[in-house]
C-alpha cells in the first residue's frame, strides 16, 4: 500500500524492513528523507511481534500488515496502522493503529484510519470493517464513534484483556 492524505505520506513496511526489525535493528529512514524522532516501533508496545511471523509465513501480507504514516510537512513518522489478517470467509477485516503519544489529539488517527479503510475497500472480498478496543481507551472509542461504527459485542483478548468489538459494513462506510 502506498497513498497520501492531506497531511500524511503512508506506505507499507517492506519485506527488507521487516527483516531489519526482526534482526533487532531499525531501518534507515533517512534515505527517504523521513525520520523517527519519537521512536515509533522501537520503544513501547507495537504490532511487530505479531506482524513479523505473519509476513514470514506469507510475504504478500506485508502489503497490508503494517503501513507507516509520515507527516508530510516535517517528515516525521507519527504512527502506523495495519490489518490483522486478510479478510475472513465472511469478508470481515480488522484494523489496528497507533499514533505516537507526542502527536496524538491532532486528528492523525482519524485521518490514517479513514485512508486505510478506503484503501482496503479496493479489495472486493472486504465486506465488513472491524475495530476492537479496550473499554478504557476513550480516545479510540471517540474516533470509532465519529465514524459511526456500531458496537456489536465484546471479547477477551489473551494479551489485552476485555475488548469492545465495533463493526461497519462496507456499504455503510461508503455512504457516510
Amino acid at each position: 500500500m502506498k497513498f497520501e492524505t492531506a497531511r500524511l505520506s503512508c506506505r507499507s513496511l517492506s519485506i527488507e524492513e521487516y527483516e531489519i526489525f526482526e534482526s533487532g535493528q531499525e531501518p534507515d529512514w533517512g534515505m527517504e528523507k523521513f525520520s523517527n524522532p519519537h521512536q515509533h516501533l522501537i520503544v513501547g508496545p507495537n504490532p511487530l511481534a505479531h506482524r513479523i511471523p505473519r509476513v514470514n509465513k506469507d510475504p504478500n501480507f506485508a502489503d497490508i500488515g503494517l503501513v507507516l504514516a509520515f507527516e508530510i510537512s516535517s517528515g516525521e513518522m507519527i504512527g502506523s496502522a495495519g490489518f490483522h489478517d486478510w479478510p475472513d470467509q465472511n469478508g470481515m477485516i480488522e484494523i489496528g493503529y497507533g499514533i505516537v503519544e507526542q502527536r496524538q489529539r491532532e486528528g492523525f488517527g482519524q485521518e490514517l484510519l479513514s485512508a486505510m479503510w478506503n484503501e482496503i475497500l479496493k479489495n472486493p472480498d472486504v465486506k465488513t470493517l472491524r475495530y476492537t478496543v479496550s473499554p478504557d481507551n476513550a480516545p479510540s472509542i471517540h474516533i470509532i464513534n465519529k465514524f459511526g461504527f456500531a458496537k456489536v459485542g465484546e471479547q477477551i483478548d489473551d494479551e489485552d484483556g476485555l475488548e469492545l468489538i465495533y463493526e461497519m459494513s462496507v456499504e455503510s462506510f461508503q455512504l457516510r
